[in-house]
């Protein structure tokens, strides 16, 4: 206590130029500025509150037994001498220690105060293999219960960070004799699990995996990125990884106007229709998420093989190409990216007028 008063009372000189001294309970003096009276002065503690004494100082008894005087009479320093007693008996609110779960979701979010920050590098400072992944539910309820099952099966190395309202990270250690062909393999088989456990409706985004502790912040990053652009582009995904988004990504950065005219090289103004045909568009998001396969689309759409082949023929007549082939399936796919893309960014310049 004797040093936070001193800490105090050097402020209080330094602000205001009030000169003070400090006593112990016993007498004995603790502390005074440079300027204070040399004089001896001697106190009573049978004055239980502030008060004035011997004409020349202000006397503020603390409830630690101390004794505090400040070198002048008057309103002025018997105002002063509350203000100095609230500020050392009532102190400022102690600072709460903060679980490790909160320090990640503060480091996570850039929010971490360099202490903590360094206290979290040098934790993890030795080898840091892991796969990054954030699980978003529809509601608070919801993404309690991810963050309670993620509790009951993480590992050692694990960890499980609830970030905001809907959203919960789980780092997950990998490396060595790993079952796992990557972060997006780990996740598939990982929401298969959750949901068949739980029964509730999330998407997964993938951030990749890092090596090291100084690689999370921007792989956290990727899984918002990841999650921004599975929405816009497969509203319907139940994971997303950053690495199927990074072209979305460079492309985004690109102002509409240009959009437009890449759009306008793959496209003819005629066909344009194709985009807004939902069940073609469909089908084509199928195709392509069944690896070009006739009989895997058609047993997933629940659709007859030559209904399927009736509308890629009828996409290839409107935009001239055809998704059955590779390079083709490619063009589309950067086709359906800019128009949406471009919607994107004309709703969000309309949102911003």
């Amino acid at each position: 206590m004797s040093k936070e008063l001193i800490k105090i009372l050097k402020s209080v000189k330094l602000t205001t130029g009030i000169d003070t001294a400090a006593y112990s309970a016993d007498g004995a003096l603790l502390f005074r500025t440079a300027d204070f009276p040399s004089c001896d002065f001697s106190y009573s503690r049978e004055e239980k509150d502030i008060c004035q004494a011997g004409g020349s100082v202000t006397v503020l008894p603390l409830k630690s037994g101390a004794t505090v005087i400040l070198s002048g009479t008057g309103d002025i320093y018997r105002n002063y001498a509350a203000l100095l007693r609230a500020v050392i008996e009532e102190g400022p609110e102690p600072k709460k220690e903060l679980t490790l779960a909160e320090k990640l979701r503060l480091y996570l979010a850039g929010k971490a105060d360099e202490e903590t920050i360094n206290e979290l590098r040098e934790k993890y400072a030795g080898p840091f293999d892991c796969y990054v992944l954030t699980l978003v539910a529809e509601s608070a309820h919801k993404r309690n219960e991810l963050k309670n099952y993620l509790d009951t099966m993480h590992e050692v190395g694990d960890l499980v960070v609830p970030y905001d309202d809907t959203s919960v990270a789980f780092i997950k250690k990998c490396g060595g004799e790993d079952e796992y062909q990557s972060a997006t393999d780990f996740a598939i088989t990982l929401g298969d699990s959750v949901r068949e456990e739980l029964r509730i409706n999330f998407v997964i985004n993938v951030g990749g995996t890092v090596h090291a502790f100084s690689e999370l912040s921007a792989c956290f990053e990727r899984c918002a990125l990841a999650y921004a652009f599975g929405r816009m582009l497969s509203p319907d995904g139940k994971v997303y990884s950053y690495k199927e988004y990074v072209m979305t990504q460079m492309l985004s950065e690109i102002p509409v106007k240009s959009l437009k005219e890449y759009l306008g090289t793959l496209l003819d103004r005629d066909s344009a229709y194709i985009l807004d045909d939902e069940e073609l568009m469909l089908t084509a998001e199928e195709f392509l998420k069944n690896s070009l396969n006739i009989s895997e689309t058609s047993r997933s759409m629940y659709m007859h093989r030559n209904t399927l082949i009736y509308r890629l023929d009828k996409i290839e007549k409107a935009t001239g190409l055809n998704l059955r082939h590779f390079n083709d399936a490619v063009a589309f796919r950067l086709l359906t990216v800019l128009n949406k893309l471009i919607k994107n960014k004309q709703n969000g310049e309309k949102h911003e007028l």
